[in-house]
């Protein structure tokens, strides 16, 4: 077993094999919700697909968003696997074993980050506007995740500075994306603070404090 699992962090082979996988579940995704997988890229210029899907119950945990969740785990992983290796490859040897720790990153992330935005949501009583804000998050990263995957391919076979143009590209496309969702969310007050130290206070403690903990665990 221990001698596959070398085999495996030797090669890029396992690249493909995730590839394959994200597209399998992006292809079950679309055929067993095709209209709501359709209405998702509406996200790029309009709110429509929020009222559309908002009264799903359950809203956070049905089928969609557990098969988003796998293609946002590996899509988002592999895209910070691609950027760690184009920055500081020198650092990095065992290939298989930094995306595989950077899934259990990732995955350790949004599951501190669903339990302290349930703390949060019982502290400040926005029980509702917390399930609305993750339901937002959740509905846009599925929609990156789908969005960079033909650019992870290209990312993948490309060299030299392009290569790293695509990865920059990507950060600052997803980062602007991100940030404009949350300016959508805040301006639409579905966070509804009186205090705007509180709103910032909030957001931090919602989205800082579970990737501290993360680096505290895994870097240092």
């Amino acid at each position: 077993m221990f001698e596959g699992i070398d085999k495996i962090s030797t090669t890029s082979d396992w690249i493909t094999l995730v590839f394959m996988i994200v597209l399998i579940l992006i292809a079950v995704l679309q055929f067993n919700f095709t209209e709501r997988f359709s209405k998702l890229f509406s996200l790029i210029y309009s709110e429509k697909y929020y009222t559309d899907f908002i009264k799903t119950r359950p809203l956070i945990f049905n089928r969609f968003h557990i098969i988003a969740f796998f293609i946002i785990l590996f899509n988002i992983s592999l895209a910070f696997y691609f950027a760690l290796n184009a920055y500081s490859p020198e650092q990095f040897q065992e290939q298989f074993y930094l995306y595989f720790q950077i899934i259990l990153m990732t995955l350790g992330y949004f599951i501190l980050r669903y339990f302290i935005g349930v703390l949060l949501g019982n502290v400040f009583e926005l029980e509702d506007s917390q399930s609305y804000f993750t339901f937002l998050k959740m509905s846009n990263l599925a929609l990156i995740s789908v969005l960079i995957f033909p650019l992870l391919i290209l990312t993948n076979y490309s060299v030299g500075v392009f290569h790293k143009f695509l990865i920059t590209f990507g950060i600052i496309a997803s980062l602007a994306l991100t940030l404009f969702r949350y300016f959508v969310l805040i301006k639409n007050e579905k966070l509804n603070f009186n205090n705007l130290f509180y709103l910032f206070l909030y957001l931090c403690a919602l989205e800082l404090s579970p990737f501290i903990v993360i680096y505290k665990l895994f870097v240092e």
